[in-house]
């Protein structure tokens, strides 16, 4: 697939011009011929490297741009990378060297990791199955060996109240940080973001196991699941009807100022639905007091996620607001290219069929959409919208 064939056009102009420019900006973060391999920026600018975090949630937007052989090959990377020395850590932030990057590695006793990485990768690899239909998700010996060492070995290591869950090692600070959330985090041991990205990485190990063959290993990781939905649920406090953000050693819970709670949202870890609205409506009034770009990446994504199209096309324009600051951040343009094409536009991958199916979610201002050279299954797509009327052409 040659990257960077897709098209996108509505009869809204700023939302044509805002893809349009999420396309060049994304792809002009995309390389090849280092000694990493094929690659894209995921990290800071200018750090020339990938993060776990960052690969994660720009992988959906990178597919679309015909990068899937860039995502595996760094998804790849990071699985090839775990290690016992690490205590099951993979290398946090690699380079365009094929190095652990130096910011955030100094040795394997000394180290920047945050916790949730594992889950969130796991989880992304799991979704690149779906994007691509590609087998060696599910049985390359790479992949299959992160995956298991994550969900056994890593959680123990981490352990250490036997409770299942990961903690913060006593006198750790930055080996082994409890959350993705990097401040106000000295004194907590586990965070909500960690239990949120844990159990959605047990449900896709569930399904990873299925396919592999293993269904008592798919009913265990389910059930696991399950409890720890139940366990997110237990933080939430009724009297202010949100969730507590961190638990401390001793068992209390608190909240933070700064957390947004975007991720038990972004992991699908609520199951009580007036929960799942008091949390989206907090998030929306948080965001509209500002949020860093990290997360105001999430913020279209969530609200199309749970079926608030309005909200989601709002968050879409901030996103493409050239007055935006940090605009250049990577994980920003790769999510405006995902969030236009598989939530606006409501494209969904089928990878039993190898197809797609479009429910369109688009905002008052769009009365056509047309998406074309959309990569499907090894080969591609043209998508028209009209009136809400769909048309899919398949090339040959």
């Amino acid at each position: 697939m040659i990257k960077g064939q897709i098209e996108f056009e509505c009869s809204d102009p700023i939302l044509t011009q805002g893809f349009s420019w999420a396309k060049k900006q994304a792809l002009s973060y995309s390389h090849e011929s280092d000694p990493v391999g094929d690659w894209y920026e995921a990290a800071l600018p200018g750090r020339e490297a990938f993060c776990m975090r960052d690969v994660s949630h720009q992988a959906r937007g990178a597919h679309i741009l015909g990068l899937e052989h860039h995502t595996k090959n760094m998804l790849r990377r990071f699985a090839q990378s775990i290690s016992v020395s690490r205590d099951y850590c993979c290398y946090w932030e690699i380079n365009r060297e094929n190095m652990p990057a130096p910011a955030d590695y100094i040795s394997d006793e000394d180290f920047w990791y945050n916790l949730p990485a594992n889950f969130d990768l796991l989880d992304a690899c799991f979704r690149m199955y779906g994007l691509t239909g590609d087998e060696d998700y599910i049985h390359d010996p790479d992949f299959c060996r992160f995956y298991d060492l994550s969900m056994n070995e890593y959680i123990r290591c981490w352990d250490a109240n036997g409770d299942g869950i990961p903690e913060r090692k006593a006198g750790v600070w930055r080996r082994g940080i409890p959350s993705y959330n990097e401040t106000d985090h000295v004194n907590a041991i586990q965070m909500l973001d960690m239990l949120s990205a844990q159990q959605r990485a047990y449900r896709s190990y569930a399904q990873i196991k299925q396919m592999q063959g293993d269904p008592l290993a798919a009913k265990k990781a389910l059930d696991t699941a399950e409890s720890l939905c139940q366990q997110i649920d237990s933080w939430w406090d009724s009297s202010q009807e949100r969730f507590y953000f961190l638990k401390r050693e001793d068992g209390s819970f608190d909240h933070l100022a700064c957390a947004t709670c975007e991720e038990p949202l972004y992991f699908g870890a609520i199951q009580d639905e007036a929960k799942v609205r008091a949390t989206l409506n907090q998030l929306h009034e948080k965001g509209l007091h500002g949020v860093p770009v990290e997360i105001l990446s999430h913020m279209a994504e969530i609200f199309y996620r749970y079926k608030d199209p309005e909200r989601g096309a709002y968050w879409l324009r901030r996103m493409i607001d050239p007055q935006l600051h940090r605009r250049e951040y990577p994980e920003l343009s790769y999510a405006v290219v995902a969030d236009i094409i598989c939530d606006m536009v409501g494209i969904s991958y089928e990878p039993s069929s190898r197809s797609i199916t479009v429910t369109p979610n688009l905002p008052a201002s769009v009365s056509t959409a047309v998406v074309r050279n959309l990569p499907v299954y090894g080969t591609q797509a043209d998508v028209w919208i009209e009136n809400s009327r769909v048309r899919i052409e398949y090339h040959s």
